[in-house]
């Protein structure tokens, strides 16, 4: 049975890796959305379909990335 210095530990070492996989979360929405801007310019517009699947992406990306404050506060 852990002690609760251990438990205190561990909770506190999820809760900085959550931080960390939130800033990684918000990163990979903006390199998204920059893709999509590349794509978008290099297509000059002609490919929706491929620009609408990297928008859901970085739609995707966001939504989880905003779940990680209340994940973290159930720590």
């Amino acid at each position: 049975m852990l002690s609760a210095a251990q438990i205190i530990t561990r909770l506190t070492a999820a809760s900085q890796k959550l931080d960390e996989a939130q800033a990684k979360l918000l990163a990979a929405k903006q390199d998204t959305a920059d893709a999509r801007t590349l794509v978008a310019g290099a297509l000059e517009g002609g490919s929706e379909q491929l620009t609408g699947q990297i928008g859901g992406l970085t739609e995707a990306v966001g939504q989880v990335a905003s779940r990680m404050p209340v994940t973290k506060q159930q720590i």
